[in-house]
C-alpha cells in the first residue's frame, strides 16, 4: 500500500482518494496535494474510505485541506470515515469541540 492520491479535477471541484494510512510519514505527500489545487476549485471531497489507520497527523491534513478551500470560498467534505479513521476524529471532536471537528464526521 502506497500513498497514492487521485485528483480529479472537473473545474471548480476535486477528489483527493487517499489508500494509504495517514502518519508522519505520508502527511508531507498530503498536504502537498492541499497547496496543489487549482485556485479554480472551491469544493472538495477528501476520500478516507480505504484507509485504515491514522494518528493525529490527519488532523493537520484535513486542515491544510480546510485552508486550501477556504480561500477560494469553498467547502470540505471528508467522506468514507470508517473504523479506526472515524474514531480518532470523533475523539478530536470530544476533545477540542470548539475547533468543530464534528463537522468532517457528518455525511458529504
Amino acid at each position: 500500500m502506497g500513498a497514492y492520491i487521485s485528483l480529479r479535477r472537473d473545474g471548480t471541484s476535486a477528489l483527493v482518494t487517499v489508500d494509504t494510512d495517514i502518519d508522519h510519514q505520508s502527511r508531507p505527500h498530503l498536504e502537498s496535494a492541499a497547496d496543489n489545487l487549482p485556485d479554480t476549485v472551491r469544493d472538495l471531497t477528501l476520500d478516507l474510505g480505504h484507509v485504515v489507520f491514522v494518528d493525529s497527523a490527519v488532523l493537520h491534513v484535513i486542515r491544510g485541506m480546510q485552508r486550501a478551500v477556504d480561500r477560494n470560498g469553498g467547502q470540505l467534505c471528508v467522506a468514507g470515515l470508517t473504523g479506526q479513521p472515524r474514531r480518532m476524529l470523533r475523539h478530536a471532536a470530544d476533545l477540542w469541540p470548539e475547533a468543530d471537528w464534528d463537522t468532517y464526521l457528518r455525511a458529504c
